[in-house]
C-alpha cells in the first residue's frame, strides 16, 4: 500500500526546494566576470602576401558581414585600471619587442547573460595618430563562457606601402572575426597576419563585508 504521508513529504520538500534552485541558478546566470583584453599589431612584413597583395586590382568591393552582432548601448558594466588588469606583463612584453606593437589594453566588469540575451558593444579606440583597433565585443555563457570578436585593424599611413603603378586603390578589409569558447581564469590568443588578441575572463569575487566587532564585557562586572 502507498504510504500517502511520504508521498505528501516529498512534494512538499521538492516544492520548497525548487525556488532555491531557480535563485542558484538565476545567480549562476548572472555571475560577474572581469575581461580582459590585450590588442596588438604584428610588425613582420614578411607576411607571404597574406595582406598586401602585389596586384592592387584584385581588390574589389568591401564584403558585407551578415552575421554581424547589434551594437548594446545599454548593458552595465565597469571599467577596469591599475591593478585589477592582470596582463600588464605581456603589454609590457610588447612595448619591448621589435615585431609587435600594443594597440590597446583594456579590461570590464559585468554580470554575463546566456548567448540568447548577451549583446555585443563597440570597444573603447586609442587612437595616438598611429594604427588602430575598433570593433565590438560580446561575452555570453552557457555550459562554458564564450567570447565573440569582430575587430578591424587600421594602420597608419605611414605602414601603407606605394604601389608600384602609382595608384592608389580603397584599402581592404584587415579584420579578426572570430568565436571561442573559454574556461575562466585561462588565457588565450586570437590572431590575424597583422594583428591579434589576448584574452583574459576571470570570475569576479566580491570582498568579504568587514567584520563587525564584538561588544565590549567590562572587565570586572558588576553583581
Amino acid at each position: 500500500m502507498v504510504d500517502m504521508t511520504v508521498i505528501r513529504r516529498s512534494v512538499l520538500a521538492l516544492t520548497l526546494l525548487m525556488p532555491l534552485s531557480l535563485m542558484l541558478a538565476a545567480e549562476e546566470q548572472t555571475r560577474q566576470y572581469d575581461i580582459e583584453l590585450l590588442i596588438f599589431e604584428n610588425l613582420v612584413a614578411a607576411d607571404n602576401g597574406e595582406v598586401w597583395p602585389a596586384d592592387y586590382s584584385e581588390w574589389f568591393e568591401e564584403s558585407v558581414d551578415e552575421t554581424a552582432l547589434p551594437v548594446a548601448s545599454t548593458e552595465q558594466r565597469q571599467w577596469l585600471t591599475g591593478s585589477s588588469l592582470r596582463l600588464g606583463a605581456e603589454r609590457n612584453a610588447f612595448g619591448q619587442s621589435s615585431r609587435y606593437r600594443p594597440l590597446a589594453h583594456f579590461g570590464w566588469r559585468q554580470a554575463v547573460l546566456d548567448r540568447e540575451q548577451a549583446q555585443a558593444f563597440e570597444i573603447p579606440v586609442e587612437n595616438s595618430t598611429g594604427s588602430y583597433v575598433d570593433g565590438t565585443v560580446r561575452v555570453a555563457v552557457e555550459r562554458y563562457l564564450h567570447l565573440y570578436l569582430d575587430f578591424q585593424l587600421h594602420p597608419a599611413t605611414s605602414d601603407i606601402p606605394t604601389p608600384a603603378d602609382g595608384l592608389y586603390y580603397e584599402l581592404p578589409e584587415i579584420r579578426l572575426t572570430e568565436s571561442r569558447r573559454m574556461r575562466s581564469k585561462e588565457v588565450h590568443y586570437f590572431d590575424n597576419p597583422r594583428f591579434g588578441v589576448i584574452a583574459l575572463i576571470t570570475p569576479y569575487e566580491p570582498p568579504a563585508p568587514p567584520e563587525e566587532p564584538a561588544p565590549e564585557v567590562p572587565a570586572n562586572p558588576q553583581p
